[in-house]
């Protein structure tokens, strides 16, 4: 925060004045010492140092039999639209909300506590069934085609040593007919 920024908000009101250091310091403390303080405002997002991989997933769509071709053609908010529901859907494994997981891993014992609240509010498995009609409306709305049935596969590929892609191995993950 810039000085004379809170200047003029000290100036202005003082309680407001005090509610920005308390949080500025509060953040510095909760961050130094390696706590999230905010979910929004999380530095060590940023900090690491990505690790290589040895082979990646990628989604291979196909519409009435034939390949989808989403990376050409569709701007990218769609390309993203296209691919973030399935990776969500495809990483919820046993049909458990991989947010759900992600809170009890970090709230442990404590996520007793919200669990009543956090069933209203994550997926289930009556929404993970719903799912592929969901998104056979949504390629729908996305394609402009009638879609008699599609088939979503992830593939995980690598690179070989002349860093040409290879397929490594492959399975379905949706078969909507």
């Amino acid at each position: 925060m810039h000085p004379v920024f809170l200047k003029k908000v000290y100036r202005y009101n003082k309680k407001l004045f005090f509610l920005f250091v308390l949080f500025s310091v509060l953040t510095l403390f909760a961050n130094f010492s390696g706590d999230e303080f905010t979910p929004f405002f999380v530095w060590g997002m940023y900090s690491e140092n990505e690790a290589p991989q040895e082979d990646y997933s990628i989604f291979k769509i196909s519409v009435n039999e034939r390949p989808l071709d989403y990376t050409t053609g569709y701007l990218p908010a769609n390309r993203f639209f296209l691919l973030s529901p399935l990776t969500y859907y495809a990483s919820a494994k046993n049909n458990v909300d991989p947010t759900q997981r992600f809170l009890e891993i970090k709230l442990k014992n404590s996520f007793s506590a919200i669990e009543p609240f956090a069933k209203k509010v994550l997926n289930n498995e009556e929404d993970f069934k719903k799912f592929p009609v969901w998104y056979q409306r949504y390629l729908y709305q996305t394609t402009g085609e009638n879609i008699s049935n599609y088939k979503v596969e992830i593939l995980n590929v690598y690179y070989d040593a002349d860093n040409i892609v290879r397929l490594n191995s492959g399975y379905t993950l949706i078969n909507e007919k």
